[in-house]
Formats: C-alpha cells, sequence, structure tokens
C-alpha cells in the first residue's frame, strides 16, 4: 500500500447501522492514546458523520493483533478534533421485490423425478424460496423495513409481455415489517411458475413504481431487488415476434432507473445455476455484484443472500474514503476499522489483500490497494455490522491491523 511522505491526513468516519450512535476516532497531538475519553455515546439516529483533522501522529506502527477496544480509543471531537463535521439523517429503507415467477421455478430441489412440473415433486426451487422469504419477513432484524412486492413471468409460455404497462403496478403495495409480513407472503403462496422471462420490460415497470413511491414517501429510501431463476429470455414468445427480451436489454433498464434525480439502485439475487451474466445488471443497477445460489441449500442460501441484501442496502458495506484537506494526502497503511455492537462491546476488522481473501473470518479490503478510493466489507463483516444497534467507524492515522496467519 502507498505509504506517504507528507503530513498524514488523520480522521474518523462514522456511519449508523439501524439508528445507531455516532461514534469518533482521531489521533492525539502526542501520538498518546486519551484512556480519559468517553464512552460510547448512545444512539442518536445521525448517520453519516465525518470528523477529519490534520493535527497528530497517529497511534504507533506496528500491527495490533488483538484488536483491542483501548487501541486508537475514541476521543471527545471538541477538545481533540479541530476538524469539520457533516452529517446527514438515516433514512429507513423500502425493499420493492420484482419476483421471477416463470416456469424453471418449478424446478425440483428434492424427491421427484426432476421433471417440471413434477406432482411427486417434495420442493420446488419455488417452494425454497418462499421458504426463505417467509423466514426473512419475520426475522425481528428486518421490522422497520418497508417492503412491497410485483411478479414478472406470470403470463403463460409464448404470451410474454415486453410492454412495461404491464408491470407498473405493484402486487402488493409497499408496507412496513413486520405487520405487512402477512400480506406478502400471502401473495407469495398464490404464485405458480408460469412464463418466460423478459426482465427488462419488467425493471422498468418495477422502476416506475419505485419512483412514484420515492416521490410519495419522501423520508424512505427504495431500492429494487430483482429475485429470478434465469438469464432474460423468451424464446417461444420471440419466436411469434411479440417479445424478445435478452441480457443487453435488462442491463440497459438498470442502468436507466439507476439515474436522475429518482434514481433507484437495483439489487439481484440469481437462484439457480450459470447465472454469472447476471451480475451485468447489478452493476449498471449500481450494486456492483449478483448475489448467486447455485446449489447446497437453498432456502438456506437464499436467505443468507436476503440478509446480506438488507445489510447491504440499509448500511455502507463500501465505505468512500474522504478526501484530504489541502496540502495533506491519507497514509493508507494507517487504516483500521472497528465495530461496537449494541453492549458496546469493540471487534476490530482485519485487512485482507482482496474480496477472494475474505473467506469466513470476514474483514475489509481495497477497491484499488495502489490507489485506494473506497474500502469493501466483506460479506461476513457486512452480516455482522448489520445487526440493529450497533457502531461503525474507521480511521486513517493507526497502524493497520492485519489479519494473522
Amino acid at each position: 500500500m502507498r505509504r506517504s511522505s507528507e503530513r498524514p491526513l488523520l480522521c474518523a468516519f462514522t456511519s449508523l447501522v439501524a439508528c445507531a450512535a455516532l461514534a469518533f476516532g482521531c489521533s492525539g497531538s502526542d501520538g498518546e492514546a486519551d484512556t480519559s475519553a468517553p464512552p460510547l455515546a448512545p444512539a442518536t439516529g445521525g448517520s453519516p458523520n465525518v470528523i477529519v483533522t490534520t493535527g497528530g501522529t497517529g497511534f504507533g506502527n506496528q500491527p495490533h493483533p488483538s484488536g483491542s477496544p483501548d487501541d486508537c480509543t475514541p476521543l471527545d471531537p471538541p477538545s481533540a478534533c479541530a476538524g469539520e463535521s457533516y452529517e446527514s439523517e438515516n433514512i429507513p429503507l423500502d425493499i420493492y421485490v420484482l419476483f421471477d415467477q416463470s416456469g424453471s421455478m418449478c424446478t425440483c430441489l428434492e424427491g421427484g423425478t426432476g421433471a417440471c412440473p413434477d406432482p411427486t415433486c417434495e420442493k420446488t426451487r419455488l417452494d425454497a424460496v418462499r421458504e426463505a422469504m417467509d423466514e426473512f419477513l419475520e426475522d425481528p432484524e428486518s421490522a422497520g423495513i418497508g417492503i412491497g412486492i410485483g411478479y414478472f413471468g406470470n403470463q403463460p409460455i409464448g404470451s410474454a409481455s415486453c410492454n412495461d404497462a404491464d408491470y407498473r403496478d405493484a402486487a402488493v403495495e409497499i408496507g412496513v415489517l413486520p405487520d405487512h409480513a402477512t400480506a406478502i407472503s400471502k401473495s407469495l403462496a398464490s404464485v405458480s411458475p408460469i412464463g418466460e422471462t423478459p426482465t427488462g420490460a419488467a425493471l422498468r415497470g418495477a422502476c416506475e413504481y419505485a419512483r412514484s413511491r420515492r416521490e410519495s414517501a419522501k423520508g424512505r429510501e427504495i431500492v429494487i431487488l430483482l429475485l429470478t431463476d434465469g438469464k432474460p429470455e423468451a424464446p417461444l414468445s420471440c419466436k411469434e415476434g411479440t417479445c424478445c427480451p435478452d441480457l443487453d436489454d435488462a442491463v440497459a433498464a438498470a442502468s436507466e432507473c439507476r439515474s436522475g434525480n429518482l434514481g433507484v439502485k437495483t439489487y439481484v439475487l440469481g437462484v439457480g445455476p450459470l447465472l454469472g451474466n447476471l451480475a451485468e445488471i447489478a452493476e449498471a443497477g449500481g450494486t456492483e455484484h449478483a448475489y448467486l445460489v447455485e446449489g447446497g441449500d437453498v432456502s438456506r442460501e437464499v436467505l443468507n443472500a436476503l440478509n446480506r441484501i438488507r445489510g447491504d442496502a440499509a448500511i455502507p458495506c463500501e465505505l468512500k474514503l474522504p478526501e484530504p484537506p489541502a496540502g495533506t494526502v491519507l497514509s493508507y497503511d494507517q487504516v483500521n476499522i472497528k465495530y461496537a455492537d449494541s453492549e458496546c462491546q469493540s471487534t476490530y476488522f482485519y485487512y485482507v489483500e482482496s474480496a477472494d481473501a475474505c473467506g469466513d473470518n470476514g474483514g475489509w479490503y481495497y477497491d484499488d490497494p495502489s490507489a485506494p478510493e473506497r474500502i469493501h466489507l466483506c460479506p461476513t463483516t457486512c452480516d455482522q455490522v448489520a445487526a440493529p444497534g450497533g457502531r461503525l467507524y474507521y480511521t486513517v492515522g493507526c497502524a493497520t491491523i492485519f489479519k494473522p496467519h
């Protein structure tokens, strides 16, 4: 990582996790930790908060192997950090689920002959997704999230619609969990696998709904969750010359929805094999990568993906490094990320070289180690900080804690 020859920028970035508290980290002017610093503050509802200062030299030069909460102890900003503070409000989250009920959702996962449809099948792909969705809706950590649902792939095979207007209306309007869970579950229970996969038109219709919701509920954030088990296509309808969806059209639809003052992000959850190309839709929709479930315990894996999406949408699992004041640069080898849970128990997250190095222990990595602009949390770490009542912040100016070997 790049080491600064100029005076390092010393700062702290704090982001709320489910109405978390503000926490601050920075360097003292003499390089000594201030052990008289006050404890982490109670929840206040503000997010995020940035404190920047050009004073001080950081704490120590060696990696701290234990992740002790005493390393770079948060200081009282008014007395220790003569910098500027930036604050915005924590915005409640709405998720509009665009659900694929195409014929391949009848694929058998347990029992049966493997045919589709198969009356002897014990669990289909649709059954597994329903099971995961029901658990997600009832999860206490989903409380306060708004959720609604719309469907595509709901026209018979050979009669797919590429008309955006056919997907503008929600099957179930957005309502807040947990009270709204029953309505969503009943809707999911009523659908059956039917048609093809006109993803682009469905995304455009869902985007119109989401943008309308954004205008009418200005105190809330909204994202689209595309939940699908196949690539965008409608072979039989296309043969009839009525509807010929493809991946490029779906990518364009996600990109269009992300643009403008009422831009809406699109998350993608793919269930099934050979769905790597769905990542292009997610990237165009501003969410970087698709969450893919390709086998194993499908219900459990879908639930894990839903939890990650909830955490990613609600909290910043991607952290942008702040711009340094004139005459200073960031010391990229003096960065740490620290998390305090609702009981104020602190944990340091280790730096890892890349996303491939995350593993089950999680951690964080730079988008580009040679010239970083963003910090990414590993999926396991993102799940951990999604728990309500915690505080997440990173400090620049303290020796980086590396993952022990």
